[in-house]
């Protein structure tokens, strides 16, 4: 066992099942926390949020947020306002050379205190909120009220929405980019890229749950939406590894589960896509993360042929995922990065069962390597700094 490693070494050693000077611990602190907790908000940006986790002993990561989905320059974008039967609307069209794509949600009360996982690379943390109608958010599948695509006849028209950054934006975009992978060496922590998504953008854009009837009468619709999602993001991964020196590119696999897609289906349209980002990834001598809190132990055997790398986010609280299964069936070829729930178990744990919990999954999934501890899906509101501090104590002890 070495003695005395950089986090980014750690980490790294971790992934490739070598061995470390103990177990790493990885805190992700969202932007929502900053109004929860006032200490956060003496955090400017993401490289002094690493500053403060680094002096925890913790491991941290500065993160390269990939561009957002250019529109073709002969797209026009209109936006709304509306009452409805006293429910007031937020509408968005967009005119493309191919027709017309239009979408409508409920403005709610807590629409506008939804940050995004603050999607800028540099800047202040809590300045990123959403404009309250996106493509690609949270927010729509329980507020729309017309979905963007409804069916293959906007595909064609889909695809102006979803074209590489360029011009000033782009320029923009990689002068940030080099700032981060500077930070990211001075403090010699990974430097990760995130994220991509493919199934995601299928809830985000579509009516779910008309889509997922369309997976067997029209799978040309089906595999059509996702590859021009899948084109978009493999161009702009070329952009992202070409910066250079990316340890980590992450997936953002939260609707990639069972319950979306079915095993039969995640195997036939989810895995080749993925498949196909890790090989550019790898490529770049840089390592595939996906994020996924549920499911995986359902598709045990089917991630055991993949070629993703790390499996983050494992949830044993309310992802229900079995933890001696998966430490057993991929412990030997994948990272597993997750063990412990945020939202019910340590947001309510006392301090005993907080030494507890980290005793017994540093027992089950750190023998062999391969294993980041980490909080799922993140430290939001609701999870007390007392406790958090409690969590790496016990890991202080026990890694």
């Amino acid at each position: 066992m070495k003695t005395s490693m950089t986090s980014r070494e750690r980490l790294l050693a971790t992934c490739a099942h070598e061995p470390t000077d103990h177990v790493p611990l990885h805190l992700d602190v969202h932007p929502l926390y900053y109004q929860y907790d006032p200490q956060a908000t003496t955090w400017e940006d993401q490289f002094e949020r690493t500053d403060a986790l680094l002096a925890l002993g913790v491991d941290a990561m500065i993160e390269l947020w990939l561009p957002d989905p250019a529109f073709h320059p002969d797209v026009k974008v209109r936006s709304w306002r509306q009452e409805r039967n006293g429910t007031v609307l937020l509408g968005k069209e967009y005119e493309t050379p191919a027709g017309s794509l239009r979408q409508l949600i409920k403005e709610t009360p807590g629409l506008y205190q939804w940050n995004k996982i603050n999607g800028k690379t540099r800047g202040r943390l809590t300045d990123n909120l959403i404009d309250g109608i996106g493509l690609l958010e949270d927010v729509n599948p329980s507020r729309s009220v017309e979905f963007l695509i409804k069916g293959p006849e906007d595909l064609a028209k889909m695809r102006y929405l979803f074209q590489p950054t360029s011009g000033d934006q782009l320029a923009e975009w990689r002068t940030d980019a080099f700032y981060a992978k500077k930070e990211a060496q001075k403090r010699q922590v990974a430097f990760i890229a995130r994220r991509t998504y493919c199934g995601s953008a299928m809830v985000w854009l579509t009516d779910a749950i008309e889509t997922m009837l369309s997976y067997e009468v029209d799978p040309e619709y089906v595999g059509e939406f996702l590859q021009i999602i899948h084109e978009w993001q493999l161009a702009t991964l070329e952009m992202v590894l070409d910066i250079g020196d990316i340890d980590i590119v992450t997936r953002f696999g939260y609707y990639d589960i069972p319950d979306f897609w079915s095993r039969k289906y995640f195997d036939y349209y989810l895995r080749p896509r993925m498949d196909e980002e890790a090989d550019m990834v790898h490529q770049a001598g840089t390592l595939l993360r996906q994020q996924q809190s549920k499911g995986l132990t359902q598709l045990v055997d089917i991630y055991k042929k993949m070629k993703v790398d790390i499996l983050c986010d494992i949830d044993p609280v309310q992802g229900q995922e079995d933890m001696a299964l998966l430490k057993r069936e991929l412990g030997a070829t994948k990272t597993l990065m997750g063990g412990i729930n945020g939202d019910l178990f340590l947001a309510n744990a006392s301090p005993a069962e907080i030494d507890r919990t980290v005793q017994d999954t540093l027992r089950l999934m750190a023998a062999g390597g391969g294993f980041i501890m980490h909080i799922i899906p993140g430290i939001y509101s609701g999870v007390p700094w007392a406790n958090v501090l409690s969590l790496v104590e016990a890991w202080r002890k026990y890694a």
